[in-house]
């Protein structure tokens, strides 16, 4: 009977173990099933609706429900978050997107293009991407997207652009690298486009456009290089680009342009080269330009501007030259586009130069008087000229003179004295006004001098010794200088001592 019983405990505590072992499978099991639910779950979330505060990135869209969205606009927080993340896949609720904007909000969160979320968006026509930190846009990184029409990749840290980095997007029409840290644009970077009209490069660090870096955009119609580091352009630099109807140059470090540099632009209409370093254009720098309406420069440092250098662009209604070095602006220079500056949309300005107040600026008066363009008529009102003129000499010249200078002359006192003082009152005079009273200047407005009183050299008065002479080259005016004067009458002394010591 005791063993009766000790069989049946044993087989008690045996089926005590399996129940307990059982249950333990049983609620592994469930455990395990409501995990990948909840996992499930998440990989299948609405991107447009992310719960989860903790989420690294979270998008704002046109439709919250699922498969009806077109637009995200969608904030990454968070630094590294990598491309394995499961939040990438949440995309895949909203497949209809087309418009997708990528904004990061912390340094590093974001250090490449989530391509895999790109490729299977089918409808997608617009991508943005801001902050990003991408160093490199590799080779290929954009290609087959069919229906893509703008990428605009802005302020993302970019330094080197990789041959076909942008290629096979057929239906793309706008391209945007802006801000970013891009030193030099090389052949072959943008191939297969099409469609593309607009390029902005700007704000980045170019200083070197390799020639026929463009040859392919061959419908591209607006070129942004603004705010770059550009030195030398030349006309290959632009071969291909025949349909180019605005270039902008910008705040750029050009100091020359070179005779038919833009040749290759049949159809441009405007060409910005403000604020740049340009102390020289060669007098066909703009042949070509036949079309050419918008031409500005504002902000160099140009002297002086050949007389043949519109002829190229006869067609041009607004020449802003403000804020150059200019001493003379002439007729001639001007006559190309005269009759286009009557119309009354035309506009030249010229204020903030240095112009010689003469008759070549007598055209002004004129041409305010025949122009229908109110705007130019304010802008030829706001022009200035410089009149030079000289500080009154102080009385005690001779007592300044002496104590800068030491200069003396032995001569016999009693046979030379008169000339000797001659002499000094002559010379003391000029030698003081130049070295401690430098001429200063005036700026006038030009249309408040009368027409009759912008002398031309030839009506200049001649005064005593001193004559007027222009230079065929340049047409500045020369004066001989008091220490020429100086120089003859000390050589008349001199031989005048020297025939006195022979007798």
């Amino acid at each position: 009977m005791e063993s009766v019983v000790q069989y049946l405990l044993l087989a008690l505590a045996l089926t005590s173990v399996q129940i307990s072992f059982t249950e333990s499978r049983l609620n592994e099991k469930r455990r395990d099933k409501t995990e990948r639910r909840h996992h499930t779950a998440q990989l299948n979330d609405n991107i447009c609706d992310i719960s989860d505060r903790e989420s690294k990135v979270h998008c704002y869209c046109d439709n919250n429900e699922v498969k009806t969205a077109t637009k995200a606009d969608c904030w990454v927080f968070n630094g590294g978050i990598n491309e394995t993340d499961p939040i990438w896949s949440s995309f895949n609720s909203q497949p209809h997107l087309e418009k997708l904007n990528f904004n990061v909000r912390s340094n590093g969160a974001l250090k490449f293009i989530p391509l895999h979320v790109i490729h299977h968006l089918k409808k997608l026509q617009k991508l943005y991407i801001h902050y990003a930190t991408i160093s490199k846009i590799e080779k290929r990184t954009f290609s087959n997207m069919t229906i893509l029409k703008e990428i605009m990749l802005t302020n993302d840290k970019i330094t080197e652009l990789d041959f076909s980095s942008f290629t096979n997007l057929p239906v793309l029409v706008n391209l945007t690298i802006k801000n970013n840290k891009v030193t030099e644009i090389q052949r072959d970077v943008f191939v297969d486009l099409p469609a593309l009209r607009y390029l902005d490069l700007s704000f980045n660090n170019i200083n070197l456009a390799h020639e026929g870096c463009f040859e392919h955009l061959t419908v591209l119609s607006d070129l942004i290089l603004e705010g770059n580091s550009i030195t030398v352009l030349s006309r290959e630099t632009f071969r291909g680009l025949a349909n180019l109807t605005r270039l902008d140059l910008r705040s750029n470090k050009l100091t020359m342009i070179g005779d038919f540099t833009f040749a290759e632009l049949w159809n441009l209409n405007e060409l910005l080269l403000d604020n740049n370093e340009l102390e020289y254009l060669r007098e066909r720098a703009f042949d070509g330009l036949a079309l050419l309406q918008k031409l500005s420069m504002t902000g160099n440092k140009l002297r002086s501007i050949n007389d043949r250098l519109l002829e190229g662009v006869r067609g041009l209604e607004l020449l802003d030259l403000r804020n150059n070095e200019l001493e003379f602006f002439t007729l001639d220079t001007v006559k190309p586009i005269l009759d286009n500056l009557k119309a009354k949309t035309a506009v030249l300005y010229l204020s903030g130069n240095q112009l010689t107040c003469d008759c070549r600026l007598s055209w002004i008066h004129v041409l305010r008087n025949e122009t229908k363009s109110e705007p130019l008529i304010s802008a030829l009102d706001d022009v200035t000229c410089v009149q030079k003129l000289s500080k009154e000499v102080p009385n005690d010249i001779s007592q300044t003179y002496d104590q800068k200078h030491s200069f003396e002359i032995e001569t016999n006192a009693e046979v030379f004295q008169q000339d000797e003082e001659e002499i000094y009152e002559e010379a003391s005079p000029a030698y003081k006004l130049e070295a401690t009273a430098p001429p200063t200047v005036e700026q006038v407005v030009v249309l408040d001098i009368p027409v009759q009183a912008l002398k031309c050299l030839q009506d200049m008065p001649q005064n005593g010794e001193d004559s007027l002479m222009l230079s065929s080259k340049d047409e500045s005016y020369w004066r001989p200088s008091s220490s020429f004067k100086i120089l003859s009458n000390l050589s008349l002394v001199l031989t005048l001592v020297t025939i006195s010591f022979l007798n």
